[in-house]
């Protein structure tokens, strides 16, 4: 690094889908120390197209379109539609890192921030490359209770509804055929299998949601310590404008009363699908549900609809399709 420029710690907040890492990049974002950016998707999207996208300006256009212009979906559906970075953006960019670095460093250093967070979920997938990248990477794992996480991707496709931000019509019935329970168990239990795997790293930093919104405190000043950055009081009034339920939209602060909300939006076949097969991932303790054989032969006729639908949807949104499988489900 040439002289003259402090370090920047560089974060990943990684996870499931679902899991709460947009709240705790909210949170991180409002310490004065922090800068957190959108969900870049660089190594599950950019990065595979980088030859398509121009090369590194390429790849630099499209971080500034979905950092700076808030174009995330319009980036996904259509590579070829961003924006160019302004060249006193460019020149301020090192040219002698890899291009996400570059932007993510010139995110920190455009704000005086000692550390900068990305917070694209499926990081998780990509732990190794992001190695490759950076220098002492730290990735900050969210894990959460398994139903709550179904519970949310079922409801997901409703944030396009009461959310702040557009989201295109294809986007929302994209997930909402992938929140088919039986999709989405599969995927949880594939997934938890690279979790146990992240848990055992020494980089990754592991932050359970209950506990989270239990003790925000704790749990904030315990990771911004290992980013090096001083608690930030701000960091407490979050804001969860993305919720799939229109009245938590606009709140603030962190309520543990919430936890449980899995309960009334789950049946209890669904629950007891999650507590049969993810018995070991539970945070809350089990219920107990008792399945219906109707509800069953609901969601077992129902998958292979939902899950052509959700493929059919899902072409453009994670890159390679088939290598993104590859990544999740082995």
């Amino acid at each position: 690094m040439p002289e003259g420029k402090s370090v920047i710690t560089h974060a990943f907040i990684i996870g499931a889908s679902r899991s709460g890492t947009s709240v705790l990049a909210q949170a991180l974002g409002r310490n004065r120390q922090i800068v957190a950016t959108e969900e870049l998707h660089y190594y599950n999207l950019l990065k595979p197209n980088e030859e398509t996208a121009g090369g590194r300006r390429g790849l630099l256009a499209l971080l500034w379109s979905i950092e700076e212009e808030k174009r995330f979906f319009e980036i996904k559906n259509d590579l070829g539609a961003a924006h160019d970075v302004p060249d006193e953006a460019i020149a301020e960019m090192d040219s002698y890192v890899p291009a996400i670095r570059a932007f993510l460093d010139w995110c920190a250093r455009r704000a005086s921030a000692a550390a900068v967070v990305e917070q694209t979920p499926m990081n998780l997938y990509y732990r190794d490359a992001i190695r490759g990248d950076f220098p002492n990477p730290v990735f900050v794992l969210v894990r959460r209770d398994p139903r709550a996480i179904l519970a949310s991707q079922k409801h997901r496709w409703k944030v396009g509804l009461h959310g702040a931000r557009h989201i295109p019509a294809r986007d929302i019935a994209r997930v909402r055929h992938a929140g088919h329970p039986l999709i989405q168990l599969a995927l949880l239990r594939a997934t938890r299998h690279k979790i146990r795997a992240a848990e055992m790293e020494p980089d990754v930093v592991c932050v359970c949601y209950e506990d989270l919104v239990r003790e925000p405190e704790r749990i904030l000043s315990t990771v911004c310590e290992r980013l090096g950055v001083p608690f930030d009081p701000g960091m407490l009034e979050v804001s969860d404008a993305g919720s799939s339920h229109a009245s938590e939209r606009g709140r603030t602060g962190f309520d543990a009363s919430r936890l449980n909300t899995w309960r009334s939006r789950l049946d209890a076949t669904e629950i007891w699908l999650v507590e049969r097969f993810c018995r070991d991932s539970l945070v809350l303790a089990p219920t107990g549900a008792r399945p219906s054989a109707l509800a069953l032969l609901r969601l077992i006729a129902s998958l292979p609809i939902s899950l052509i639908l959700a493929l059919y949807y899902s072409v453009r949104s994670y890159g390679n399709p088939i290598e993104a499988a590859r990544r999740r489900l082995m």
